[in-house]
């Protein structure tokens, strides 16, 4: 029993160190340490008692509240690793454990005498978990390698999985990018007993009060739970820890918030932006360089050091073979992979092991609140939202916007994808993905039955647009695979728990109050922020140079696109020759038109992405 196990942890050992396992004659667990809390140093995975045992992976951030409800003293929590506080949990909770934890988990936990294993997984998925069911034997791990380790699950790619992410449908069930392995989904319990398997939704927020709130006291809490995440999150970055810093409200928010906690330990502040020489076209309504916002920002506190990097400054070609290791599913947007590459070496080089980041801010705390507009529209308040929309113009939100937020999720179908089309979007599959002529039909007919929305219509529900995002996100192989590559373990304070069920419950009016966007994030954090920086009402454009790299590397792109066309199993789901049609035809101008960015920028460089995978998977060197 010990013999795969074995196998399975080596096959991760770049994903940890300290191996140990442990077995019962039926099961065996095993576990390798990553360390990077305090606590780790007491952890002694596989924690065993009683005929209970688990492994995890884990940081939990509310580690004092739960040794209140479990009565544990302050000097032995002081004795307690994660993974042992957590078996304390489920011990005392059992399956409504998970419902009470706050931070990143994925965990195996053995009943011996039910006979039953239940797996776990946080609510965002920030660490992941993958299982295979044989013949006879159940087998799970972090990564998928450790499955592919044992003899009895071939490694081999889904192809109608991988044309379902290459149209970037969200990912609705357990299916993932390999045949015969399924992941516990976030947010998800699953228990496997004899003769049984069942998988639930542990996590069901309530909608928000639709009634007045008092604007101080959202305030007041929206500031100190970001705050009490912040801190919480830079748990284990001893003396220095580095951050995203863009001219967004959410990546400011979070390195003010870590300066103001963190000082007078140093922050790395690290903002992208194109090459100083760069002069070419971006979108119009862009910043294309954010790095002069950013400055606001980070001048205001003596702890932070702002570090430009920038994004044009690789290939976006170059790392394949390296994500490809220790990610182990395609990277979609690999022209960002770019600066966020070069920004986690620095963090490494400059001995940061903590990088916070800002990434789901735009569905918590600096929610824009604009879907508030169809919300009230659908509820027959007229009056209120023509006020709100005429709040919005005053405060420079574009005529078209506000339009389709109010009359886009009401409009039938054809007269919807009328009106996109006339604002120059790109509706149809074959003008931003690489997806084949015949799975094309499949893949329309999938997202028609999952409720998915090819044209990307609004919401008129502020609650269910943000609750089916979340519902979509994995971030796992992403997390895991950039602590593994750099050593540098990424957090993000926006998606704190606490933060994402606060701001869920939040009226929504909040968000929008006096006609501004994300007016809630703005008061809250009024005094950390330049005012330049927090009446912005201009969103950044990331790598805004990204097809200076694309047309430098033009050669090393035709090369890695005849490479995948000799991979004929990617036939199955690819197009290859709308893949190599866009890799011969790169243009001299236009970069800024929306239906070039659609083509080249999304289209291709996601093509490339996943054909490389699939190559690499099916054995094509």
């Amino acid at each position: 029993m010990l013999d795969p196990l074995n196998r399975i942890l080596k096959a991760q050992s770049v994903y940890g160190r300290s191996p140990a396992n442990w077995h019962d004659g039926e099961l065996a667990l095993g576990r390798n340490l990553y360390p990077i809390l305090p606590e780790d140093g007491l952890d002694r995975q596989p924690v065993q008692r009683g005929g209970h045992g688990l492994v995890a992976d884990l940081r939990l951030d509310n580690r004092t509240e739960l040794a209140g409800l479990l009565g544990v003293t302050r000097n032995r929590l002081a004795e307690l690793s994660d993974a042992a506080l957590l078996f304390e949990c489920l011990l005392k909770w059992r399956d409504d454990a998970a419902d009470r934890l706050v931070g990143e988990f994925a965990f195996a936990w053995w009943d011996q005498a039910e006979r039953r294993l239940l797996l776990g997984r946080d609510i965002l998925g920030h660490r992941p978990l993958y299982f295979h069911r044989g013949n006879g034997f159940i087998a799970f791990a972090s990564m998928p390698s450790g499955l592919h380790a044992l003899a009895d699950i071939p490694n081999g790619f889904d192809a109608e999985f991988v044309a379902e992410s290459l149209a970037l449908l969200p990912r609705f069930d357990r299916r993932t990018h390999f045949r015969g392995i399924e992941r516990v989904q976030p947010a998800h319990l699953l228990s496997i007993e004899p003769g049984n398997l069942r998988s639930w939704r542990y996590w069901n927020p309530s909608g928000p009060a639709h009634k007045a709130a008092d604007p101080r006291e959202s305030e007041e809490e929206l500031r100190r739970l970001v705050d009490l995440a912040v801190g919480a999150h830079l748990r284990g970055a001893d003396k220095i820890a580095s951050t995203h810093l863009s001219a967004g409200l959410d990546s400011t928010i979070v390195t003010s918030s870590a300066a103001v906690q963190f000082s007078p330990n140093r922050i790395l502040a690290m903002t992208a932006v194109p090459a100083a020489e760069f002069s070419g076209a971006v979108p119009a309504g862009v910043i294309g360089d954010e790095g002069p916002l950013a400055r606001t920002v980070a001048e205001r506190y003596p702890n932070v050091e702002q570090l430009f990097v920038e994004s044009s400054g690789g290939s976006p070609l170059e790392a394949l073979d390296r994500e490809h290791f220790y990610h182990q599913q395609p990277i979609f947007n690999i022209d960002n992979a770019v600066w966020s590459r070069a920004m986690n070496r620095l963090a490494h080089e400059r001995g940061a092991k903590v990088m916070l980041t800002g990434t789901f801010g735009n569905l918590t705390a600096t929610y824009t609140g604009l879907e508030y507009l169809g919300w009230l529209l659908r509820h027959g308040r007229v009056g209120k939202a023509l006020a709100l929309a005429r709040s919005l113009a005053r405060n420079g939100i574009p005529p078209r916007t506000i339009l389709a937020q109010l009359f886009g999720p009401f409009l039938p179908h054809g007269a919807w994808a009328a009106a996109a089309k006339l604002r120059g979007w790109v509706l149809d599959l074959r003008g931003y993905t690489a997806v084949s002529p015949a799975e094309i039909r499949r893949v329309r007919n999938v997202a028609r039955s999952c409720g998915y929305d090819l044209t990307f219509r609004p919401y008129s529900d502020p609650f269910r647009l943000r609750l089916d995002v979340f519902a979509e996100i994995d971030v796992g192989n992403y997390v895991k695979g950039t602590l593994a590559e750099w050593g540098v373990s990424l957090r993000d304070p926006l998606a704190d728990r606490r933060v994402i069920d606060f701001c869920l419950a939040t009226p929504v009016q909040e968000f929008v109050r006096d006609g501004v966007p994300r007016s809630l994030a703005r008061r809250a954090f009024a005094d950390r922020l330049p005012p330049a920086v927090r009446d912005n009402p201009i969103r950044g454009y990331q790598a805004a140079d990204w097809y200076v790299a694309l047309r430098r590397d033009e050669g090393s792109l035709r090369e890695e696109v005849e490479t995948i066309a000799r991979c004929t199993a990617a036939a199955a789901a690819m197009d290859l020759e709308w893949i190599r049609q866009a890799a011969n035809s790169l243009p001299d101008d236009g970069w800024a038109r929306n239906d070039v960015v659609m083509r080249y920028r999304y289209g291709l460089l996601r093509a490339v992405s996943v054909g490389h995978f699939m190559r690499k998977v099916a054995g094509t060197n």
